[in-house]
């Protein structure tokens, strides 16, 4: 689920051939970056830390609660002057490298007519388009976590967050926000984890550490 963060340029995947026209800057925790409905006025990529992703239905009811983390590029409504789907919310301080979408479309080689870049562009282009690519593969996870018992959708975020538990370090969500991206009640997402600490599979506390990976890819696949 979290990809390793972007120190340098040289690692960054954005980075074609030296011509990136992104800019870092940092943002702070509970900052929004936009609003469900929103047209967003820039493309972000993630280079540390966690943005939150969340939609609601016309009634007001959550339909998608989704977290996002290094190397995750955000925004592409922006290229199509379209209004967002959810909103983005720094969960953590974020380190993010941005640019307006008149820059991005200049980029990819998008501008029409004279002002049309006279370059190679394709670079750039596969560029986005994988980074794209790996946003609909988030998504399709994002849907997997969602989906089976609740046993199961646990053990699944556990084994897909193993980077983040196993360096040791406190969750930068609660129970709670888990509990939402899981399509579950907090109350079953605390059962859930001391059935898998009896069970000898995790070690639960302020933080959650995974003893036993085998057992606990059995659990995510429902074969309990």
């Amino acid at each position: 689920m979290l990809e390793n963060p972007v120190h340098e340029c040289s690692e960054c995947p954005l980075n074609s051939g030296g011509r990136c026209p992104f800019v870092a800057r940092r943002v702070a925790a509970g900052t929004t970056l936009w609003s469900q409905g929103d047209v967003p006025r820039e493309v972000v990529f993630v280079k540390d830390g966690l943005v939150s992703l969340t939609s609601n239905d016309a009634t007001g009811h959550e339909v998608l609660s989704a977290v996002r983390g290094p190397r995750a590029l955000l925004g592409f409504e922006a290229l199509r002057n379209q209004p967002a789907r959810g909103a983005v919310d720094a969960i953590t301080e974020v380190q993010v490298c941005s640019a307006e979408p008149t820059t991005v479309r200049h980029w990819v080689g998008l501008t029409e007519g004279s002002n049309a870049p006279p370059r190679d562009v394709s670079a750039s282009a596969t560029t986005l388009l994988n980074l794209a690519l790996d946003e609909l593969d988030r998504t399709t996870r994002d849907i997997d976590l969602r989906s089976g018992p609740a046993l199961a959708r646990v053990a699944r975020f556990l084994l897909a967050s193993s980077k983040l538990i196993d360096a040791g370090r406190q969750a930068p969500f609660s129970k709670q926000h888990v509990a939402q991206l899981l399509g579950i009640r907090a109350e079953t997402m605390s059962r859930c984890l001391k059935k898998l600490q009896t069970a000898g599979l995790i070690e639960s506390g302020r933080t959650v550490k995974i003893r036993d990976g085998e057992r606990l890819a059995e659990v995510a696949r429902g074969n309990v």
